[in-house]
């Protein structure tokens, strides 16, 4: 769990309001909602340029899903931030995402992710 222990200390600890528990996946970490969504959380340092993604899985729930990447999809290139890009519900609707990214590291993106997961989650409490 070395390469996503940091980012899953970040997920139950500042996000324990939200978040059941954390799993390393080996190749993902997955983060599981008290809504019975989940997060998925991915990065390789393998290539060239780092690659990322965190995606929000909410299609069992309201048939939605919210992802922020940097594939540099060329489908994507009209985004101000490309190859930064937000998937606001549904993957032909793609934007800007809803929080900082110039400068970013991993470490500020899964926060600003995860705050915005927040928004998301139904919340029974």
């Amino acid at each position: 769990m070395e390469k996503f222990a940091r980012f899953a200390r970040i997920a139950e600890t500042e996000f324990s309001d939200v978040v059941i528990s954390t799993h390393d996946l080996g190749h993902k970490l997955r983060i599981y909602l008290k809504d019975k969504s989940f997060v998925d959380f991915f990065f390789t340092t393998k290539l060239k340029k780092l690659r990322f993604a965190i995606h929000l899985e909410r299609s069992h729930l309201d048939k939605s899903f919210y992802r922020v990447d940097n594939t540099p999809d060329p489908k994507w290139k009209k985004v101000e931030t490309f190859p930064i890009h937000f998937h606001d519900g549904k993957y032909s609707k793609v934007k800007i995402p809803p929080f900082e990214v110039k400068g970013f590291d991993l470490e500020s993106m899964i926060r600003q992710f995860l705050a915005f997961t927040r928004t998301k989650v139904i919340r029974k409490d």
